[in-house]
């Protein structure tokens, strides 16, 4: 009787799975830190208008990396929000 073992894609998955994962600086795991956290990730829905030629660029992006332009977007917003307002 053999061991082998049935090939799968989980490497794969696993790493797909890290890129699009959220890294927390100093996130501490107390109730109050999940539930700012939580807050903090609830997204709205919003009409903004964008210059074509920018949102061509995000969907480029998105689609090098595998993510949603959407995404990047908002990122790209959240960092610069709480860095420089």
């Amino acid at each position: 009787m053999s061991n082998k073992s049935i090939c799968t894609d989980a490497p794969r998955e696993i790493e797909e799975s890290l890129k699009r994962s959220v890294v927390v600086p100093n996130f501490e795991l107390t109730p109050e830190g999940v539930a700012e956290f939580e807050a903090s990730r609830k997204k709205r829905q919003i009409s903004i208008f964008l210059n074509g030629r920018t949102i061509d660029r995000f969907k480029k992006a998105a689609e090098e990396k595998g993510s949603r332009y959407q995404t990047m977007i908002s990122s790209v917003l959240d960092a610069y929000s709480s860095r420089y307002l």
